[in-house]
C-alpha cells in the first residue's frame, strides 16, 4: 500500500474512532439522563400521591367528626330566626298600613270639609255678586247716589231731607255688600287652595297606604314561603332531636357584672311557676298581671303571627298577658322597644318588657330572678328561659 494512502487510511480510521468514541459516550451519557429524569417523576408522582391520600383522609375523618343531628337542629334555628324576623316584620309593616290607612281616611275628610266650604263660599259669594251686579245696573242707568244729584233733583226741601236719608242708607247697605263680597271672595281664594291641599295630601295618603299594603303583602308571602321551609326541615328531625329543640336553653356564663349568671329553671319545676308569687319583688300593677297571665299559658305552642290561647308568636303572647291587665300593647317586638319607659338591664323588675337581639325582632316578659317567659320559636312552647339566653336589646316598663 501507498505510503500516502496508508497515511489517509490511517488518519482517517483514527478520526472516525474519535467521533465514536464520542458518540458512545454521549449515547451514555444520554441515557444516564434520561433514567434520572424517569426517577425524578416517579418520586415526584408518589409525593402527590401521598399528599391526595392525606388529603381525601383529612376530609373523611372532618365528615365523621361533624354530628349530622347538630347541623340538622342548627338549620332549623336558624331557619325558624329568620321566619321569626319576617313575622316581627310584617306585624311591623302591619302597624304602619294601619297608621297609613288612618292618614288617609283623616285626608279625605279634610278634603271633603275643604270640598263644602268651598262650595259654601261659592254660594255666598253669588249672593254677593247679584247685589253687586244691580248696583252697577243703577248707575249705569242713571240712578246715582250721591248728595250733589239729591240736591239738583229735589222737588222742595223736604223731598231733599227724604232723599238724602235715603241715599245715606243704601250707601251704607251698598259699602257694607261690597266689603262682603271682598271678603267672602277672599275666604273663597284661601279655602280653594286649602281644598287643592287636602286633595293631594289624600292622594299621597292613598299612595303611601298602597305602597305599605304591597309590602305587607310581599312580607306575608316571603313568611308563608319561609314557614314551609322550617316545617318540612323539622318534619325530617328525629323525636330525640325535637325534644332537644323544646329543652330549655342553658344559660350563657355570663349575665350582668358582677352577678352570678342566672340559672334555667328545671323543665320538672316549669309548671309551678304559673301558681307561685313573682320572684323579684316590685313591678307594675300591669306587669304583674301579665307575668301571671303568660305564665298560665306554658306549653302553648308557638304559631306565627298568634296572639291568643292556643297559639302565640312572641309579641303576640306579650300584647295578649297585658291585654289582660287592661293595657293595650301592639303585635310587634320593633313597637315594643319604641313604646313605654326605658329601664337600664340592672333595674329590671317582674313585668318589665325584654326586646332582644340586634334588631329587636324577640320579645319576652322578666318575672325576676333572672328569668323571662317567652314564645320562643317553631317546635318550641311558650316555656321560661334566662333572659340572658339571647343578647338583650332594650328594656321597657309599661
Amino acid at each position: 500500500m501507498p505510503f500516502r494512502n496508508l497515511f489517509e487510511t490511517y488518519g482517517t480510521s483514527k478520526a472516525d474512532r474519535r467521533v465514536e468514541s464520542a458518540a458512545v459516550k454521549g449515547c451514555e451519557i444520554l441515557k444516564f439522563d434520561r433514567t434520572s429524569l424517569a426517577q425524578l417523576v416517579t418520586r415526584k408522582s408518589l409525593i402527590g400521591v401521598v399528599a391526595a391520600i392525606t388529603a381525601i383522609t383529612s376530609l373523611l375523618t372532618t365528615a365523621a367528626i361533624a354530628d349530622p343531628a347538630e347541623d340538622a337542629l342548627a338549620k332549623i334555628t336558624e331557619l325558624s330566626r329568620q321566619a321569626e324576623q319576617l313575622t316581627e316584620s310584617m306585624h311591623s309593616a302591619q302597624l304602619d298600613l294601619d297608621q297609613k290607612v288612618q292618614l288617609q281616611a283623616a285626608a279625605d275628610q279634610k278634603h271633603a270639609d275643604d270640598t263644602a266650604a268651598l262650595e259654601a263660599a261659592r254660594a255666598q259669594l253669588a249672593g254677593y255678586q247679584l247685589s253687586v251686579d244691580k248696583l252697577a245696573a243703577s248707575v249705569y242707568m242713571g240712578g246715582r247716589t250721591d248728595g250733589v244729584n239729591a240736591i239738583l233733583t229735589a222737588a222742595s226741601p223736604q223731598g231733599l231731607i227724604d232723599k238724602m236719608s235715603v241715599q245715606r242708607v243704601m250707601g251704607i247697605e251698598m259699602a257694607a255688600q261690597m266689603a262682603n263680597f271682598r271678603r267672602v271672595g277672599q275666604e273663597a281664594v284661601v279655602v280653594e287652595a286649602a281644598s287643592a291641599k287636602s286633595a293631594a295630601d289624600a292622594k299621597a295618603a292613598a299612595d303611601e297606604a298602597a305602597a305599605v299594603r304591597a309590602d305587607l303583602q310581599r312580607k306575608q308571602s316571603e313568611l308563608q314561603a319561609q314557614i314551609a321551609v322550617v316545617k318540612a326541615r323539622y318534619a325530617l328531625l328525629t323525636p330525640a332531636q325535637q325534644a332537644i329543640l323544646a329543652a330549655p336553653a342553658a344559660p350563657p356564663a355570663a349575665a350582668l357584672p358582677g352577678a352570678p349568671a342566672p340559672e334555667a329553671a328545671p323543665s320538672s319545676d316549669i309548671a309551678a311557676l304559673a301558681a307561685r308569687p313573682m320572684p323579684g319583688g316590685g313591678g307594675s300593677g300591669a306587669g304583674a298581671i301579665a307575668v301571671q297571665a303568660a305564665l298560665s299559658r306554658l306549653g302553648d305552642p308557638y304559631v306565627w303571627g298568634g296572639g291568643a290561647p292556643g297559639g302565640f308568636d312572641c309579641s303576640g303572647l306579650v300584647m295578649w298577658s297585658f291585654q289582660r291587665a287592661g293595657v293595650f300593647l301592639p303585635h310587634s317586638s320593633y313597637a315594643l322597644a319604641a313604646g313605654g319607659q326605658p329601664v337600664s338591664v340592672d333595674q329590671m323588675q317582674p313585668g318589665d318588657v325584654v326586646t332582644q337581639y340586634s334588631d329587636a325582632s324577640h320579645v319576652g316578659i322578666y318575672i325576676g330572678d333572672g328569668m323571662m317567659v317567652h314564645a320562643s320559636t317553631y317546635g318550641i312552647p311558650v316555656r321560661v328561659e334566662s333572659v340572658h339566653s339571647a343578647p338583650i336589646y332594650n328594656v321597657r316598663r309599661y
